[in-house]
């Protein structure tokens, strides 16, 4: 039997049969303009901003599009350290949180932008960039349109970030819960399309806080509780137990959560 050659492989095909494979749901727009909030609040408290930025290396003159940007979880910082940049997001709720946030602290140097990556961006506006990013925002169904997309939209370098293994999601939680967890193809998809596309992408990673701080248990349980869809109410009883048993009491009156799994991002980026 002949051996396939790597250069037969088709990277983009492979990661579709995989992203059909896993056991989580793709969140749509309405998702996220509803857990908007919340997501606002969980991000904020993550080292992965520092991390990411720290890899990045912003230059002043730079113009950036953060395609996914949420609510503004790099777009606000990295507006104070660059010229201008434009924030692209699918959710309008986000957008919104954005607004607000720039609003209280005085930042008029973003431009927002209502779509998403199978959106006309030339209709919207959206030319190119000195630099494009896109934050854990990558659960597409086509990876090769999409870094395509982000390719032509940056002059000088693209940074993405990419699931390490299972990224955000906690083995342990799930099988606490009583559910598969499939997490789909990570960031060796990726880094090897890029190739395949003729890029010599460099990879680094953003290791997460192994421990995480709560206020309280029902504030360590909601840290968890976005993973799973429509929980009965057996399955949230385990998930409370679960978490119940990785906190303990802080000095302070707070809750230690310590994780087994720590997430882990892989932080890509190639010149266009």
């Amino acid at each position: 039997m002949q051996q396939p050659r790597v250069e037969d492989l088709d990277w983009n095909e492979m990661y579709g049969r995989a992203r059909q494979e896993k056991s989580w749901k793709s969140k749509g727009a309405a998702d996220w303009d509803r857990k908007a909030a919340s997501f606002a609040r969980r991000t904020k408290k993550s080292v992965y901003t520092d991390k990411f930025l720290a890899l990045l290396r912003p230059e002043k003159g730079w113009s950036v599009l953060d395609v996914g940007c949420g609510p503004g979880t790099l777009a606000l910082p990295l507006a104070r350290r660059v010229e201008r940049v434009t924030a692209l997001d699918f959710s309008a709720r986000m957008l919104d949180i954005l607004k607000e946030r720039a609003g209280r602290k005085g930042i008029t140097n973003i431009t927002t932008c209502h779509a998403g990556w199978d959106d006309d961006w030339q209709a919207r506006g959206i030319g190119r960039h000195d630099v494009a990013i896109a934050s854990r925002s990558l659960a597409v169904p086509d990876l090769r349109a999409a870094l395509e997309k982000l390719s032509r939209h940056a002059r000088q370098r693209v940074a993405i970030t990419d699931r390490v293994r299972y990224g955000p999601f906690d083995p342990d939680a799930f099988a606490a819960v009583g559910r598969p967890l499939r997490p789909g193809p990570d960031f060796i998809y990726t880094v090897n399309l890029l190739y395949q596309m003729g890029h010599l992408p460099s990879v680094e990673y953003i290791v997460l806080e192994e421990e995480m701080i709560y206020s309280s248990l029902e504030d360590a349980v909601e840290g968890y509780r976005w993973m799973f869809r429509d929980l009965s109410p057996e399955e949230e009883k385990r998930l409370q137990k679960y978490v119940r048993s990785i906190t303990t009491s802080a000095d302070n009156g707070a809750l230690l959560l310590r994780r087994r799994h720590v997430p882990t991002w892989a932080f890509i980026s190639w010149r266009p």
